[in-house]
C-alpha cells in the first residue's frame, strides 16, 4: 500500500465526496423465528402492516424472509422490525430501474420462480412481497416448536433450501394445492387452542393464495376467448401496475379471514 501523499502525485485533496460513513445503532434484535403462539403472530403481522406503509411510499423491500423480521421488548412490549434493505428499491430512485431478480428463494413468490421471473422478466409487484409473508409463516410454523428448530426427521420443507429456483417453485406449487399434507405428526394431534388457531391462519391465507392463482388462471383464459373471439369484451390486463387500492384489497383478503381477526383480538392494543 503506497505512503506517498496526494500533492506528490499531483492529485489534489477532495473537499468534497460522495461516500458518506453512517454508522446505524439498534435495539438488539432477536430474530422473529425464536417466537411462537400469539408472539408470533403479532410480530409477524406487524412487519406486513409496516411493509405495506413503506411500499405505499416507495420503499420496496423485495426481500421478504425469517431472517428480515426481527423483534425486540420495550416496557413488556414486543416491537416489531422489518430489517436489511440491500436489495430494496426507491420508487423516485433516478436512472434504469431494472426487473432483476431479487429475494430468498425458498420465500419468493411463485410467479417469480418461473424462468422469466428468474430472468427479470417480471416486475416485482406488492402482491409477490406479500405472498413471501405467507411462505415464511409456513416456513416458520411447520418447522419450529417453542422458537427451536424441530430435528431434521420431523420438519417438512427442507428441500426448499437447497433447489435451485425453478424446482423450488415446483415444490411450493405442490404444497399450495395440498399443504395438509406437510403437518407434521405433533400438529395433527395437538389439542393446543393457539396452535389450532394458528394452523387455522395458515389454512386461510393458503385458501387466499389459492384462489388467487386461480383467478389469474381465469383471466388467461378468458383473454385468449377474447382472442379467439368465444367471449365478447375486451382484453384484461393481468399484470397492470398495482393502485394502492389494489394493495389494501389484497392484503383485506388475508386480514378479513376469521383465523386473522380472531387471531388479532388476542392481541393487546
Amino acid at each position: 500500500m503506497s505512503t506517498v501523499p496526494n500533492a506528490s502525485i499531483c492529485t489534489p485533496a477532495p473537499t468534497t465526496s460522495s461516500h458518506v460513513l453512517y454508522i446505524l445503532v439498534f435495539h438488539t434484535l432477536h430474530p422473529i423465528t425464536k417466537l411462537y403462539g400469539k408472539e408470533l403472530f403479532g410480530v409477524w403481522r406487524e412487519c406486513i402492516l409496516c411493509h405495506l406503509i413503506l411500499w405505499k411510499e416507495g420503499v420496496y423491500h423485495r426481500n421478504v424472509s425469517p431472517g428480515n423480521m426481527m423483534w425486540y421488548r420495550k416496557n413488556g412490549k414486543l416491537i416489531s422490525v422489518l430489517n436489511d434493505y440491500d436489495l430494496s428499491s426507491l420508487a423516485n430512485a433516478l436512472g434504469p430501474q431494472g426487473n432483476e431478480r431479487t429475494g430468498t428463494v425458498p420465500f419468493m413468490a411463485l410467479d417469480l420462480l418461473t424462468k422469466e421471473g428468474q430472468q427479470g422478466k417480471v416486475k416485482h409487484l406488492y402482491r409477490y412481497d406479500l405472498e413471501s409473508f405467507m411462505w415464511v409463516f409456513a416456513w416458520i410454523f411447520l418447522r419450529y416448536r417453542q422458537g427451536v428448530l424441530l430435528p431434521r426427521r420431523l420438519r417438512p420443507l427442507d428441500q426448499w433450501a437447497t433447489l435451485d429456483a425453478i424446482a423450488c417453485g415446483e415444490k411450493k406449487s405442490a404444497f399450495l394445492t395440498g399443504f395438509i399434507n406437510y403437518l407434521p405428526m405433533d400438529l395433527r394431534t395437538s389439542q393446543s387452542a393457539i396452535d389450532l388457531s394458528l394452523l387455522a391462519l395458515l389454512v386461510d391465507c393458503f385458501r387466499v393464495l389459492q384462489a388467487a392463482n386461480s383467478n389469474r388462471v381465469d383471466a388467461i383464459y378468458y383473454n385468449l376467448g377474447v382472442e379467439l373471439g368465444w367471449t365478447e369484451g375486451t382484453y384484461e390486463q393481468i399484470d397492470a401496475e398495482e393502485t394502492v387500492s389494489d394493495m389494501y384489497d389484497l392484503l383485506g383478503k388475508f386480514t378479513g379471514t376469521k383465523a386473522w381477526v380472531k387471531l388479532s383480538n388476542t392481541l393487546p392494543l
